[in-house]
């Protein structure tokens, strides 16, 4: 008896479309809906395994503040406005 949840192996033309569509190989496997490494795997059997190692085109997350660096106004507050977060805070 085969497990129902198991699923078929993917084909060379499928494999082959979403690295057509894609810029990385990580996309590629989202895009079949498969774990990288199954997908991984699959692209070197078939010879397809070419992943882009220098990350052209690939946007990535920026930072608002870089190196750990926080908004100065955070800190930086007037007298009048400490005083008044003091007696906020004190405040019964």
């Amino acid at each position: 008896m085969s497990n129902p949840f198991q699923k078929k192996p993917l084909s060379i033309n499928e494999i082959k479309w979403a690295i057509n569509q894609t810029k990385s190989m990580t996309q590629a496997s989202l895009l079949l809906h498969c774990s990288y490494n199954t997908f991984k795997k699959y692209a070197k059997r078939y010879d397809l395994w070419n992943p882009n190692q220098s990350g052209k085109g690939i946007r990535k997350p920026k930072s608002k503040f870089k190196n750990g660096q926080s908004d100065p106004m955070m800190f930086w507050r007037t007298d009048e406005e400490m005083e008044k977060f003091k007696e906020d805070l004190f405040k019964k």
